[in-house]
């Protein structure tokens, strides 16, 4: 676990409906209860804030069953 908090966005293909956005949100809690997660259905990305590395966040969506991409952000 990192102990500074990084912003990452994902791009998650599977991610439908509000019902995948609470499920793929109570999975990221269930790693880093204060993560912040905020989704977009229609791009079909979310950004999530937390502790923990890229790798963790990945292989908790992919578990829960929603395989994501990192997106790359623009510096600055």
């Amino acid at each position: 676990m990192n102990r500074f908090q990084a912003d990452n966005l994902f791009r998650i293909p599977k991610m439908m409906c509000a019902s995948c956005v609470a499920a793929l949100t109570s999975a990221l809690h269930a790693l880093d209860g204060v993560a912040h997660v905020e989704a977009n259905l229609m791009a079909r990305t979310v950004r999530v804030v937390s502790r923990h590395y890229e790798s963790a966040l990945l292989r908790t969506l992919r578990e829960a069953g929603f395989p994501a991409e990192p997106v790359l952000q623009p510096l600055g």
